[in-house]
């Protein structure tokens, strides 16, 4: 299983910004990491979308990480921006697999995935940084 590099920009940008208290740039991040300032961009609207970063317009401007978010899970950010189709047969709509009323498998990647989202429950978008 591989996340989207979607979902590890917006984990890149949460570290980020909890490490660097105040209003970032995403240029600043961008060049932090060594990665398009346009991909991340994607990354902050979906965070600022789902409220784990407020953002600012204007010369002054910036994204800040949302101290409300840090309690809130890994596995609950991960599960907003994962689709889980680690097979064909997961996609109903353009599922062609002629074993499919007799296959085990498919059981057994949703259980397997349902504990790996059980687990990043476990640990909080705060958990993502050491703290001193």
């Amino acid at each position: 299983m591989r996340l989207k590099t979607k979902t590890d920009y917006c984990i890149r940008v949460l570290i980020y910004l909890q490490s660097n208290i105040g209003r970032a740039k995403i240029q600043d991040i961008a060049d932090s990491y060594g990665i398009s300032k346009n991909h991340l961009s994607v990354a902050v609207n979906k965070l600022s979308e789902l409220d784990y970063i407020i953002s600012t317009q204007g010369p002054k401007g910036g994204i800040e990480f949302n101290k409300d978010a840090e309690n809130r899970t890994i596995g609950e950010l991960i599960s907003q921006l994962e689709v889980f189709e680690v097979a064909e047969c997961f996609d109903n709509e353009s599922n062609t697999c002629t074993l499919n009323p007799h296959c085990k498998l498919k059981g057994m990647l949703k259980k397997a995935t349902a504990s790996f989202i059980n687990e990043l429950k476990n640990h909080k978008i705060k958990d993502l940084i050491a703290k001193s």
